[in-house]
């Protein structure tokens, strides 16, 4: 029984042991040119990362950086053959949809750094005063286009001019409006201490990829093994240039082009950090569902039919989408749940048919890169491996012979132990996540899969339990759902987040025959604040402003940042519009109150509208209409 036992946990690790195999392929040095979508600058200082630092040298490529210049389109460069891989922009939906081959193999900004901008002394503050006035918009920048038409503009709306790329336009009075990467123009803005508003088409709930890294179907049919090691070397790369970006300020400006100052180059560096969010997102990331979202504004701008499916322009290395990538150690893949499925399947089958030596079954099993853990048929520890001593922080020799329970929380313990005993008696595999103690008594959360063996020897039931730590990834899973969700100054629900809660409670709403109210609260004299002490003050002042609101509001009220200095409001169940009317008095005392900035005594007041469901309409769009309008009148009578 004891040899049997000993079989069945050594045969465990044989096929984690295959699965981990990634056998060192020789690559013939390939040269291959990749465009730019702009001249050189920190904007794609992760390529001459990925050069300078020999990442695509050790890849077997020799890649030739090739800069843009003003009419250039690195995607008909790419078409033509010129280059084999090219930096664009999210319109490369529309090239695909109309049949250009190209294939999307990463992201790099997960948000898109176009803005429009107007300068404060212009009294554009606010989007809807763009009518009539002249823009530049540069081409590729479909995001802005939706975001205009979104907050209502027609293409006749307002008087679009041929972009120069000259900010000087802008600052000479030329043009009203100008479209700007926040990471490189706003730096000459603020050199000149000149105010400015911006805005942004994540105002609107758009929200684009930029620049993205591409190739052509042709090169991943003809050449994979190019593309997977051009991919890979340009993620090292960004990792490096992002981690290090000192260094390769200096870099660029030493080899690259002195057209933009260091302190320029290192204006870009930090503005792109916020655009990558590299503490969260490792670089190249993108979900199928942002694209869809991206192919669905297009759809809307009636640029794309309305179901049109964007997989197939999306690589993945594993052929698959990596929704999560959560973990990019060498032991773990995104999809962790189909992993360790694979696993249980395969362990089965060796354990069925595999006759190995045990010390090397024993090797095997202690050094796997999950925690294995053999239970026997009253779930006493019986196997347990070297990661299962690095992640639980018990020894084997001090766990073996004791109840798994030792490591399970008391409150979770009946709903584990119904787990096993399935498992025992329904001779099934078993996926779960639980929270788990270690022996130091920190709490973790494990992802599980339990599969059932029978002993070779004898008729002892055996449980095979392997595990991984997701602590860290379910929190970084929280960061990335909050960053999507909400907004990062005021902690508000952003607007996508406040407009589906907007949705929700009508439902409630018309389901109760409840009331709802409205409120359109627009901030007034922050212009004011933001001449006076700048726009980091501005920001301070809006997060403070945003604290105020839970003393006027209950707990099943809700309240968000749409955009600039624009919170809605949504009252539930709220009886009649004189208690809206209470509300809205009582939130404009709050926000009349003073404040204290750089020392200084600052006041602001709010222009506040109020719409009533189901009184003054029963659709979103037109109580919305009707709260903004309020709003803009009690704005007019205060100015």
């Amino acid at each position: 029984m004891v040899n049997g036992r000993k079989h069945l946990i050594y045969t465990l690790s044989l096929a984690v042991l295959l699965l981990g195999i990634n056998p060192a392929w020789p690559v013939e040095l390939d040269a291959v040119t990749l465009q730019l979508k702009w001249k050189h600058q920190f904007q794609f200082a992760g390529y001459y990362a990925a050069k300078e630092k020999g990442f695509y040298q050790e890849a077997g490529l020799d890649v030739a950086i090739i800069e843009a210049a003003p009419g250039v389109d690195p995607t008909q460069e790419v078409l033509a053959g010129r280059a084999q891989f090219g930096v664009g922009t999210s319109e490369l939906v529309l090239r695909r949809y109309r049949g250009d081959p190209v294939v999307v193999l990463g992201v790099i900004f997960q948000h898109s750094p176009l803005s429009l901008i107007t300068l404060a002394k212009s009294g554009i503050d606010n989007i809807h005063k763009l009518v009539d006035r002249k823009l530049m918009i540069e081409p590729g920048s479909s995001e802005l286009f939706a975001y205009l038409f979104q907050e209502g503009f027609t293409q006749k709306a307002f008087n679009l001019q041929h972009h120069s790329l000259d900010i000087n336009d802008l600052l000479s009075g030329k043009i009203d409006a100008m479209s700007v990467y926040v990471t490189d123009e706003l730096y000459l803005l603020d050199q000149q201490r000149l105010a400015y508003n911006q805005f942004s088409p994540r105002m609107s709930g758009i929200d684009f990829y930029g620049d993205n890294f591409f190739t052509l179907e042709s090169q991943l049919e003809e050449r994979p093994q190019r593309v997977k090691a051009f991919r890979e070397a340009t993620l090292r790369g960004w990792r490096y240039a992002m981690q290090n970006p000192d260094e390769m300020v200096r870099l660029i400006y030493g080899r690259y082009s002195q057209r933009h100052s260091m302190g320029h180059l290192q204006f870009e560096a930090k503005a792109m950090y916020e655009l990558m969010q590299p503490e969260l997102i490792d670089p190249g990331y993108m979900n199928v569902g942002r694209w869809q979202h991206i192919a669905q504004t297009y759809y809307q701008l009636g640029l794309l039919p309305e179901h049109f499916n964007v997989d197939a322009m999306l690589y993945f290395p594993s052929n698959k989408p990596d929704l999560k990538k959560l973990q990019t150690t060498l032991y773990y893949t995104a999809g962790g749940l189909s992993l360790l499925a694979i696993l249980s399947m395969v362990l089965l089958r060796f354990y069925r048919s595999v006759r190995i030596n045990e010390s090397r079954l024993k090797t095997m099993f202690d050094h796997a890169p999950l925690s294995l853990i053999v239970l026997d048929d009253q779930n006493r520890i019986q196997g347990w491996n070297a990661e299962a001593e690095k992640t639980f922080l018990w020894s084997a020799e001090d766990i073996l012979g004791k109840n798994i329970t030792v490591i399970i929380p008391p409150p979770v313990r009946p709903e584990v132990e119904e787990v096993l005993a399935a498992v025992h008696t329904e001779r099934t595999i078993v996926r779960h996540e639980n929270t788990n103690i270690k022996r130091d008594g920190t709490e973790i959360l494990c992802e599980w899969l339990n599969a059932p063996f029978k002993g070779k020897h004898d008729q002892s039931s055996f449980i095979i339990c392997m595990a991984r730590d997701i602590t860290e990834a379910k929190q970084l899973e929280q960061k990335l759902e909050r960053a999507a969700h909400y907004d990062s100054l005021t902690l508000l629900p952003n607007r996508t987040l406040v407009f589906n809660e907007l949705k929700r409670s009508l439902a409630i709403a018309a389901r109760q025959k409840t009331k709802l109210a409205i409120l359109f609260l627009d901030l007034n004299d922050f212009k004011a604040v933001n001449d006076n002490f700048g726009h980091e003050s501005g920001d301070m002042l809006l997060a403070t402003v945003a604290q105020r609101f839970p003393k006027a509001i209950r707990e099943s009220d809700y309240a968000g940042r749409l955009g600039g200095d624009e919170f809605l409001i949504i009252l539930q169940d709220i009886g009649s519009l004189e208690n809206a009317q209470m509300v809205a008095d009582h939130l404009q005392d709050l926000i009349c109150q003073p404040y204290m900035i750089k020392g200084q005594v600052a006041t602001i007041g709010a222009s506040i509208g109020i719409s009533l469901y189901p009184d003054d309409a029963t659709e979103i769009s037109q109580l919305i209409h009707k709260a903004d309008q309020e709003m803009y009148q009690a704005k007019h009578g205060v100015q």
